[in-house]
């Protein structure tokens, strides 16, 4: 009879959970094509026209890891090149993390832990915010999520196929983001201090395993130097202040613009990640500090080291760059849901973040960079006998270069003197060039466009 009884349970809580993974599916789906593509997005569409071997190359001149390019070129060889497409590879990311958070997480949060876990994902806006565009950070979750799993069911079960998965996601990590890098670092540290203190005759064997995934990873590692070496003298990162560090804070909760109302949703997720701090370390009511204590670590851990490194070095912390991490806030979040055995508070509370979360995201969904395909069909339309557009910024040539559907030449203007660094190489129909006179002929009509990363609204739509 129990056993019957355990069964029904585990069907009711499948059942839920595929309800879940259906409306994430829908929801990560709604207004995937609203915006245009920006420069980064055109610059993953450019990238994955060429060959790997090329695409391996021209990545060593950027300031990311190649693999989620490798991923993206053979997901668009097999589905075609379009926005669409580039698109759903970061949707199927944030999917990928949802089925992997519901199989491992039953390890560390138990049955109805995994499904709180699951529905808090749902509710990030900055999830959703780049499930929508074609970049690394959904996949760079994915690993990051993944390695923390694997260490907390490998610290709880000592078992080495935990340790020998979590070094995998380690090195997909690794070759995924740098801030994901950062992350899984301090994820393995804390592993090792821990087996150490504990004394427990697995910690060699990780320092065996840690040592073979840094040896996987040193293919790349010459070029992460070189790359390190451009970031010091050229990187478009604002300087560190104090509204930086409040905006990467906030910025988990408040796609692409700040919409309200992000601040109640804020204040819930922090509030929360306190209460639970309080109930371990000070109030010692609960004993989940092995978990708190690991997601705690990676997610500060990274942010500290990136402050480091803009306060000695060049400034690397961005608020976008933590879509690799911000996974780990909710582990707290999910700890106290574990440990409230009030279900009309858990419900209350998971209901507003949900409403709040599921609201923003949906408000900023219809967010556009641009105007680019318009821009481009404008000229096009009212300018026919321009042929020639000049670009002063990153911002605009590569999106103008990848809508270009007419006759018209895209220059990128770069003063031969200037140092600054461009990633722009990608574009095979981009021409950069440091002196107008050189590309044009004496009264031959030109467009020079001059526009920041703006939304597209409806006044310049038309």
């Amino acid at each position: 009879m129990i056993n019957a009884i355990e069964k029904l349970k585990q069907v009711n809580q499948n059942i839920w959970f595929i309800l879940i993974f259906i409306f994430a599916s829908v929801f990560y789906l709604y207004n995937i094509n609203f915006s245009d593509i920006w420069i980064d997005e055109a610059f993953s569409k450019a990238l994955v026209r060429h060959s790997y071997g090329e695409i391996t190359q021209l990545i060593k001149n950027d300031f990311h890891p190649p693999l989620y390019f490798f991923g993206l070129k053979l997901f668009v060889t097999i589905f075609g090149l379009n926005d669409f497409t580039l698109r759903l590879f970061s949707v199927l990311g944030i999917l990928a993390t949802i089925l992997l958070v519901y199989g491992i997480g039953q390890k560390v949060f138990g049955k109805p832990g995994v499904l709180y876990f699951c529905l808090l994902m749902v509710s990030l806006p900055m999830l959703a915010e780049y499930a929508h565009e074609a970049r690394m950070y959904t996949w760079g979750s994915f690993a990051v999520t993944g390695t923390f799993l694997f260490a907390s069911s490998f610290l709880s079960s000592n078992k080495q196929s935990d340790l020998i998965w979590c070094m995998l996601f380690s090195l997909l990590a690794a070759y995924i983001h740098y801030y994901a890098l950062l992350a899984v670092f301090w994820a393995n540290v804390f592993v090792s201090i821990f087996l150490f203190i504990k004394r427990n005759n697995q910690f060699k064997i990780h320092l065996i395993y840690s040592l073979i995934t840094f040896i996987l990873y040193i293919p790349w590692f010459t070029v992460v130097l070189r790359q390190t070496k451009k970031v010091v003298e050229s990187y478009w990162v604002p300087a560190l202040n104090w509204q930086t560090l409040l905006s990467c804070l906030l910025s988990p909760f408040a796609p692409k613009i700040y919409l309200p109302p992000f601040l109640p949703l804020a204040f819930m997720i922090y509030g929360l990640i306190l209460l639970v701090i309080y109930r371990n370390y000070i109030a010692r009511k609960e004993k989940q500090g092995l978990v708190l204590r690991l997601s705690l670590c990676m997610f500060w851990c990274t942010i500290l080291t990136a402050t480091i490194i803009s306060l000695l070095m060049q400034p690397v912390l961005y608020m976008r760059y933590l879509s690799n991490i911000i996974i780990l806030l909710l582990i707290p979040v999910t700890l106290f849901f574990t440990s409230t055995k009030n279900n009309y508070i858990n419900r209350i509370v998971l209901a507003a973040i949900l409403v709040f979360g599921i609201k923003i995201s949906i408000e900023g969904s219809f967010f556009s960079f641009g105007p680019y395909q318009q821009s481009m069909n404008h000229i096009h339309e009212k300018c026919p006998e321009v042929k020639k557009v000049f670009h002063v910024v990153e911002g605009s040539a590569g999106p103008f270069a990848e809508y270009d559907n007419y006759d018209i030449q895209n220059y990128f203007f770069k003063p031969e003197y200037t140092s600054v660094y461009t990633n722009l190489d990608v574009f095979d129909n981009l021409i950069q060039t440091g002196s107008l006179g050189k590309a044009l002929q004496e009264g031959e009509p030109f467009c020079l466009v001059n526009f920041p990363i703006m939304p597209l609204n409806e006044n310049n739509k038309k």
